[in-house]
């Protein structure tokens, strides 16, 4: 075969697999159903452990800013939490465009091959084994190792029978402003709503003049969906609400599709393997995908070395990728919190998830509040939940009850 692994997509997960893989002495193909690798949507509010999978310094180009604190707030009434950098670490905001055509680059000086314009309609098979795809309708390619980093509508994962029972989406845009008035460059903001609905918008300023303004939401049921006003006219709303923003510039629009469940239970098979948001390797809190998906690209090329040295690509083997990567702490991460994404879901069909939050901002302390964003609360942490917060426990926990016996779960 003429390539040792193809790698379908290139966002974070997709160029992270390509980049390692490449760098292992892998021969690698990528295939992109855009016109480039910055035309996707990659995440941009990470810590220090995504620019050390990135292998690039806090001084460089590749980050944009760097934030002092974050304040969760809800745009209706103006209730907040200030989460410092006492609590934070360092938060960066990358320049998305310059990171991926860093990964880029790095990939090709290796000998990887990049086709754009290039959509995977299917897997190819031998028997049970996976040993290409087909793309463009006509066109195929073949290596013994297909990587699936397609995106939550992955065909690679469906075309190789993977299946996705609990498959969880929020969707999203951003704008990219220019011309904003005296923003702070160092708070960066999330920000929920009534007509946010389930999920939340936010603002990542990058100067004074220039900001990243986003929402993602997730349907929590059709008719709360129906309800809710345009994602994309509550953001401009927002912008005629704030004086820094009334006059800004929509430079640039982008958007994309997360899935917030948790990680699919098989993303292994003979001869292919998911990775990011086609295995569902996702924070599903704050839709924190870069880091897990650059993490998740370094084991899955660390493994395909492996498979390719022992030309051992069977089920078992490919499987060891999975094994190593659930055992990892961004994994248990991942599915704490999206067993947390899934319980505010229910909670959000048949209860105003609004009120629950106007209860948390005004009573909830800024470390609690980021020990659940990160997924690592401790037992402590719930107890003084229990015990301090019991009023708002109840009443959010009330609800979600009451959703499960509706829904028979």
């Amino acid at each position: 075969m003429p390539f040792d692994i193809i790698v379908a997509g290139t966002g974070p997960a997709g160029l992270s697999t390509a980049e390692r893989a490449s760098e292992h002495g892998l021969k690698t193909l990528v295939l992109e159903r855009r016109a480039s690798v910055t035309d996707s949507l990659m995440g941009e509010l990470v810590t220090d452990k995504a620019l050390r999978f990135l292998r690039v310094k806090p001084t460089s180009e590749y980050v944009g800013n760097k934030y002092t604190s974050i304040v969760g707030e809800s745009i209706d009434t103006g209730a907040n939490i200030v989460v410092d950098r006492t609590l934070l670490g360092n938060s960066y905001l990358l320049d998305e465009d310059k990171c991926q055509n860093l990964m880029r680059d790095r990939a090709v000086s290796n000998g990887a091959e990049f086709r754009y314009k290039s959509r995977v309609d299917s897997v190819v098979k031998e028997g049970a084994q996976v040993v290409g795809v087909t793309y463009n309708q006509s066109e195929v390619a073949r290596a013994p190792l297909t990587a699936g980093a397609d995106g939550s509508f992955s065909r690679v994962s469906e075309t190789s029978g993977f299946k996705k029972p609990k498959w969880l989406l929020s969707y999203g845009y951003r704008f990219k402003l220019e011309g904003c008035k005296d923003i702070d460059p160092k708070v960066a903001y999330f920000l929920v709503g009534k007509d946010v609905g389930l999920g939340y918008m936010w603002l990542y300023p990058r100067s004074e003049s220039e900001v990243n303004l986003g929402i993602g939401r997730v349907p929590s049921s059709q008719d709360n969906w129906d309800n809710l006003p345009p994602m994309r006219d509550v953001m401009k709303k927002y912008m005629k609400s704030r004086d820094e923003l009334k006059n800004a510039r929509i430079a640039s629009v982008n958007g994309g599709v997360v899935p917030c469940a948790g990680i699919i239970p098989k993303f292994t098979g003979a001869g292919v393997a998911l990775v990011g948001n086609a295995a569902g390797q996702v924070s599903s809190i704050v839709g924190g995908g870069v880091t897990t998906c650059l993490h998740a690209g370094k084991v899955l090329a660390q493994h395909a070395k492996r498979m390719t040295d022992s030309n051992d690509f069977s089920a078992k083997s490919v499987q060891q990728y999975q094994k190593e990567y659930m055992k990892t702490k961004l994994a248990s991460n991942i599915q704490n919190t999206g067993k947390g994404m899934w319980a505010v879901s229910k909670y959000a069909m048949l209860n105003d998830p609004m009120a629950a939050a106007e209860v948390v901002l005004e009573n909830l302390d800024a470390q609690t509040l980021n020990e659940l964003i990160q997924g690592h609360a401790s037992v402590a942490t719930y107890m003084t939940l229990l015990t301090d917060f019991l009023p708002m426990v109840a009443r959010i926990g009330i609800g979600y009850l009451k959703s499960l016996a509706v829904n028979g779960l």
